[in-house]
């Protein structure tokens, strides 16, 4: 386990997006399966809270500290099938929203899909991905872009300044290209687009995102700061698990519990930021989008 609700507690987190995540559409089943599982997980652990339409402010009792946490939909293949009407999608969508805020949404993963493509196989902005970010823009649902290729990003950012000026865009987990060559990692330009709608950027910590070391995150903030996007970093660590990721993680950053030695490396870059990248930056853009979602849905 790298995110467990004891791992986060003993790294001092407070707030905390839980990704529900599938490779391919095949996965959709074990895609409905997080979702209950996310819900349960307040009853099963007495540390863990959700963040709801009708509580929608995060954890502020520091004398009974709990984890806030909220969902996130990483590849929206997980709706459903790519043979299945793109109606039942969004209405499962739909339903999600329903259910409980939803702090963001990824159209895609690493390969292509129905509605564009990803960072490992790269397309343009199809038809349902219009269709998913109309909807999206109806509940007040912020697109991801940190899997999206390039192209799907430029044709995202495009289509929303065009057509859906108000939804927020935003990469939940990436890093800087020009630090570290990765199509995971940001262009210079997208990342100042996303900076100036009032977008976030989450420091990513896995190695391959970072470089040769964990200290290379201060290039990141470094490089971040001389492009004028430092106010827009927040932590998006991806402490993610899978049987094959030993070696993907530095040794001495492995799991939520190590957050304390992240937060160390964004003091020593800059005491003047390190509260604002650590949870302020972070905690607001959370709080608009649940506000705006609660409005959408007229609670």
């Amino acid at each position: 386990m790298r995110c467990s609700p004891q791992q986060l507690v003993v790294g001092g987190i407070t707030t905390q997006v839980c990704a529900l995540y599938v490779a391919h559409y095949r996965d959709s089943l074990t895609f409905s399966q997080q979702n209950q599982l996310f819900f349960s997980l307040p009853d099963q652990e007495a540390h863990i809270q959700l963040i709801t339409y009708e509580k929608p402010s995060l954890n502020t009792d520091s004398q009974n500290p709990k984890v806030s946490i909220i969902r996130s939909l990483e590849n929206a293949s997980g709706l459903g099938g790519d043979d299945q009407p793109l109606e039942e999608l969004l209405n499962q969508l739909i339903m999600l929203s329903k259910q409980g805020p939803i702090a963001y949404l990824s159209p895609v993963w690493n390969m292509k899909n129905r509605f564009g493509g990803g960072c490992l196989e790269p397309g343009k902005l199809s038809a349902d991905g219009k269709n998913l970010l109309n909807l999206m823009d109806e509940l007040a649902i912020p697109v991801d872009l940190s899997h999206c290729s390039d192209k799907l990003v430029d044709d995202i950012l495009d289509y929303t300044l065009d057509k859906l000026p108000n939804l927020r865009v935003l990469a939940s987990h990436s890093n800087f290209r020009t630090v570290k060559n990765s199509p995971r990692n940001l262009l210079d330009i997208h990342a100042k687009e996303i900076s100036s709608r009032g977008g976030i950027i989450g420091l990513n910590v896995v190695k391959k995102f970072v470089g040769e070391s964990l200290q290379d995150l201060k290039k990141h903030l470094s490089y971040a700061e001389s492009l004028g996007v430092l106010s827009s970093i927040v932590l998006g660590t991806d402490f993610f698990y899978s049987l094959d990721n030993e070696d993907k993680f530095f040794s001495e950053c492995r799991s939520s519990e190590d957050h304390p030695k992240i937060h160390q490396i964004i003091k020593e870059y800059s005491k003047k930021h390190a509260q604002e990248i650590l949870y302020m930056q972070g905690e607001k853009f959370l709080t608009q989008i649940v506000l705006s979602q609660v409005k959408q849905h007229n609670f």
